[in-house]
């Protein structure tokens, strides 16, 4: 907060390398961000091995998020003129168009594995993700209603906040464990599949336990060696 050019020019560094070492990562590896037909188990876990468990990998979206926090915290009483909203709200939308549609596809039956295409999803996917959900948080905060408004601040949602990164942390080893285990053939529904309740209320069930016992905690003790000593009462009433 204290440095917000330096600091800005920094971490926008800081990114792009990470942007740039999830490219080169990809290309030289063939590594898989987008499960296509016949992709291996090597290859997946290989991408889940640098994509996921190097943090350097990530950082592109950490330094997002720092970004948005400084702006959430500098610039929250700032009022968007009804223009500004609109190109707004198209930047986002095509964000998610081009991170959550445009790899689609990769999802065909015919399709080859390309590295260069692979490469280019995981350099600018994760990027127009979170400019598209930064953009909605960031409206939200500044008082512009909308139809997200009532949604974020729903419990489900803020609960979800809370617990997101755990579900990071625990879905993978839920995940691995379910297909270690897995000794048969069986047909595949993409329903029974892909709501899995037995496997959610594990993640969600690890989550929780992990946010209780582990990260918040964490927090508090954090909070109270890094807090700011309060000026003693005497000089308060001096002050005033």
């Amino acid at each position: 907060w204290k440095w917000p050019k330096r600091g800005l020019i920094g971490l926008c560094t800081l990114a792009i390398v990470s942007t740039g070492m999830r490219y080169h990562s990809t290309y030289i590896r063939n590594l898989a961000n987008y499960v296509y037909y016949g992709a291996s188990s090597e290859q997946l876990f290989l991408t889940a091995d640098y994509m996921y468990i190097i943090p350097a990998y990530r950082l592109t979206v950490y330094v997002m998020g720092i970004i948005l926090g400084y702006l959430l915290r500098e610039h929250k009483d700032i009022r968007l003129k009804q223009i500004y909203i609109h190109i707004g709200n198209v930047i986002a939308l095509l964000s998610f168009i081009g991170a959550f549609l445009a790899p689609s596809f990769m999802g065909s039956y015919d399709y080859e594995y390309d590295p260069v295409e692979a490469a280019w999803y995981a350099a600018y996917a994760p990027i127009l993700w979170c400019l598209c959900f930064a953009w909605i948080i960031y409206i939200t905060h500044i008082g512009h209603k909308g139809y997200m408004a009532p949604i974020l601040r729903n419990p489900i949602p803020k609960m979800w906040s809370k617990i997101s990164y755990t579900v990071y942390l625990t879905q993978f080893p839920v995940y691995f464990y379910n297909v270690g285990t897995t000794k048969h053939s069986d047909e595949f529904d993409v329903i029974r599949k892909h709501l899995n309740f037995l496997e959610l209320f594990w993640i969600i069930a690890c989550s929780v336990l992990l946010t209780l016992l582990i990260e918040l905690p964490s927090q508090n003790i954090r909070d109270w060696i890094f807090k700011k000593p309060k000026p003693p009462h005497n000089q308060i009433q001096k002050e005033k």
